[in-house]
């Protein structure tokens, strides 16, 4: 199963949950120590991140023989895909493509999206 990459070619994901322990320092330090520093530098340390959001890395050699380090290679904010949907991406493609258990888990990811986007309004109305 595969959609169509943002660049073209397709596009084969790999999923982790996000406590995955095989990137809990890459995450630690990318979102805790990271992006501070960066929405500093921008001078938004005062301003939510965006309620979807990409940081695509690539792996390289690490200093260590066998270890890894992660590059940053790009933020995307503007145009970014549920990749759960991938597969109903292209020509003669639509959600019919999608397995039911990428369906469900992108709906569950949209639909808490939504709930994010709507506690973010009502606190702005407070």
């Amino acid at each position: 199963e595969g959609g169509m990459s943002a660049v073209g070619g397709v596009n084969i994901p790999t999923f982790y949950a996000p406590d995955d322990p095989l990137f809990a320092d890459l995450k630690a330090k990318f979102v805790d120590h990271d992006i501070p520093l960066l929405m500093d530098a921008m001078s938004l340390s005062d301003q939510p991140l965006p309620l979807l959001w990409t940081g695509d890395f690539i792996p390289a050699d690490g200093p260590e023989a066998g270890s890894t380090i992660y590059i940053v290679g790009e933020f995307n904010c503007s145009c970014v895909g549920i990749s759960n949907f991938g597969a109903g991406c292209g020509p003669d493609k639509d959600l019919t493509n999608v397995t039911d258990e990428n369906y469900l888990e992108g709906t569950r990811l949209t639909n808490l999206i939504g709930l994010k986007a709507i506690e973010a309004l009502d606190q702005m109305k407070a």
